[in-house]
């Protein structure tokens, strides 16, 4: 958050890919620490990549989830990290420095904001549900299309957002602030920590086919459960 007030530089990975310092650095404290707390379990970090540990445990780590608003100064992005065991959610923490807010779940023992528990959304699908709708810019035209389509298909019939992190969106539809959150890509570093979060809350992340979303998926979805048949028929058309 010091940063903020800081001339920000930053370098770019690839075509609407960036990195800053501060990626850097919030990435090797938070794996520093889970290597000396926990030495067996495996890490895979967005910019330290993987290492190999000796048992069933992989940490995912997204140290600043939408670094292009932090870039820019603006809310939305977020520090998230979360672990899975052979491929299922066991813990997620998704913190927002702007607003000190820290959603976490754990398996069997439901997610909390802030210490307090949370739950999805009743809202069904129509002008009253609010959505938030993204997709991957770094692609081709094709995939820009797609991206766009999703927003102009939904927004006909809810109120469609593109607010920032993967990380927190998927919160605020765990906590109830969004009805459901549609991408045309799957950033598993981001998603893995809210995947918890969510289902914990009463919520679940499939593709965009309506299949169970799992690391390998290339699209995701984010519902409270109640929108997810009305949207997936709504994206058909």
């Amino acid at each position: 958050m010091k940063g903020l007030n800081k001339k920000r530089t930053f370098l770019m990975k690839q075509r609407q890919s960036y990195i800053t310092k501060y990626d850097l650095q919030i990435d090797k404290q938070i794996v520093n620490s889970i290597k000396k707390k926990f030495p067996q379990d495996s890490i895979s970090s967005e910019e330290g990549g993987f290492r190999k540990g000796s048992n069933d445990y992989t940490w995912y780590i997204d140290p600043l989830s939408n670094t292009r608003n932090y870039i820019h100064g603006l809310p939305g992005f977020a520090i998230a990290v979360g672990l899975i065991k052979k491929e299922k959610p066991v813990l997620g923490f998704v913190y927002d420095p702007w607003l000190k807010e820290l959603f976490m779940g754990e398996v069997g023992k439901g997610a909390r904001l802030n210490g307090k528990f949370i739950k999805v959304s009743n809202f069904k699908f129509g002008e009253h549900a609010f959505i938030n709708v993204d997709w991957q810019k770094r692609k081709t035209i094709k995939e820009i299309n797609e991206g766009i389509a999703l927003f102009s298909k939904t927004g006909k019939y809810c109120t469609v957002r593109a607010v920032g992190s993967v990380a927190l969106m998927a919160c605020y539809v765990a906590a109830g602030r969004l009805d459901a959150m549609l991408n045309n890509y799957s950033d598993f570093h981001a998603l893995v920590p809210a995947w918890i979060i969510l289902r914990e809350a009463g919520g679940e992340i499939l593709d965009l086919n309506g299949k169970k979303w799992n690391l390998n998926s290339v699209s995701t979805f984010v519902t409270n459960k109640i929108v997810t048949r009305k949207i997936l028929k709504c994206l058909e058309k």
